[in-house]
């Protein structure tokens, strides 16, 4: 039997030390205007939907990180998709349903999500 190697108790190979395989990086802000404005509701549901479609942590999927203020909250909830750098504005379960299928399952930018800079 192996012997767990650690440093003041914390095991020092755990899972969690590791970056885990993905294609994608996606920032959902829960920040608290964000969170005002449904941001935990649809971070559960875009979790889910990842899930279903075997998207979380997989070679093709997503690594899914939850931040505060993204800035620009009057837009939010703001989500984030690198690396294609598309920030998303998402109100709706539907929304976030959406942006999985299209974007990150099907690799399409979703146009009428996208927060545009403004000139």
């Amino acid at each position: 039997m192996s012997q767990i190697k650690t440093i003041d108790g914390v095991d020092t190979h755990p899972d969690w030390s590791h970056v885990p395989a993905h294609a994608r990086h996606v920032f959902i802000c829960t920040g608290p205007r964000c969170t005002q404005r449904g941001a935990q509701q649809l971070w559960k549901t875009l979790r889910r939907h990842l899930l279903e479609h075997d998207r979380i942590e997989t070679p093709g999927g997503v690594l899914l990180t939850r931040t505060h203020c993204q800035f620009p909250c009057n837009l939010g909830p703001v989500l984030t998709v690198y690396p294609e750098t598309c920030w998303y504005g998402v109100h709706s379960k539907a929304d976030v349903q959406r942006l999985v299928e299209v974007h990150l399952v099907g690799g399409e930018v979703v146009e009428d999500l996208l927060i545009r800079a403004r000139p």
